[in-house]
């Protein structure tokens, strides 16, 4: 499976969401990650936009599914805004490479 840029960019400012699994049903832990703006000037309709085609991508692939569970409907510059989206395997599979490892405290 060949991954565009842009949904490598897109996993690069992913981090995995443990705390919604439970409280949503669509979140599932391990396949719900919340995507963050590019930067805090990006507007919500643009955001959306990129949401939307990485949505696009994931359904075409051979047992693609993404549910976007939430999505900024409105920009707000001051604070950084998020998607939260649920990708199932097999697609999260080859694309959780992508998302940055959280590095751990020293102690």
């Amino acid at each position: 499976m060949k991954i565009p840029k842009y949904v490598q960019e897109l996993m690069g400012r992913a981090e995995y969401n443990f705390t919604l699994p439970g409280k949503n049903p669509n979140a599932e832990v391990g396949y719900t990650v919340e995507i963050k703006k590019y930067s805090h000037y990006e507007t919500a309709d643009t955001f959306r936009g990129e949401i939307d085609r990485l949505k696009r991508w994931v359904d075409r692939q051979p047992g693609g599914e993404m549910i976007i569970i939430s999505c900024p409907a409105h920009t707000v510059h001051k604070t950084m805004q998020y998607a939260t989206v649920t990708i199932f395997d097999p697609v999260m599979q080859k694309i959780e490479q992508y998302i940055p490892q959280k590095k751990e405290a020293t102690k």
